[in-house]
């Protein structure tokens, strides 16, 4: 449990540093989109088989427009932020930062992305589509690409 929480708060660390969980639209009246309704516990656990909580939605202290949604298991974790101002300024800042990299690009139709691995081997995604910013972090001894495939996910049930 310590280890876990050492592990997301590192990830919380460098996702304000970076802003890569920053702000997600500037709209009036616009707001984040919920990130526990993107992603469920059966599709987390299709991809690593452990008995996981239910998404718990936390709002981040560095940054009070950003919704959080941290799912956690035995095996680990995922966390996705979704946030409400400056989508494209928040992303493109994250694809920037040098902590970031290498990346691999996950672009497609409609949206912007980029995956990301860590060197203690957390995986991250990074999308950008329309005004949506959402982040996902998923944590160290994921099969290769379980980022990606929840990225995937995310991107699908983005508006």
């Amino acid at each position: 449990m310590a280890r876990l929480m050492l592990v997301l708060g590192a990830v919380l660390v460098s996702c304000m540093a970076t802003t890569s969980c920053g702000p997600a639209s500037d709209g009036p009246g616009s707001g984040p989109v919920p990130p526990c309704s993107l992603l469920t516990v059966p599709e987390i656990r299709a991809a690593i088989d452990a008995a996981w909580s239910p998404g718990r939605q936390q709002v981040s202290e560095g940054d009070t427009d950003a919704i959080g949604c941290a799912f956690s298991s035995p095996k680990g974790f995922v966390i996705l932020w979704s946030s409400a101002q400056d989508a494209e300024a928040g992303y493109r800042s994250s694809r920037a930062a040098p902590t970031q990299q290498p990346q691999q690009d996950l672009s497609g139709v409609g949206y912007e992305g980029y995956a990301y691995t860590s060197p203690g081997n957390v995986q991250e995604v990074h999308l950008l589509k329309g005004d949506a910013y959402v982040s996902v972090a998923v944590g160290a001894g994921a099969p290769p690409g379980t980022a990606r495939h929840f990225g995937d996910l995310v991107v699908a049930g983005l508006p």
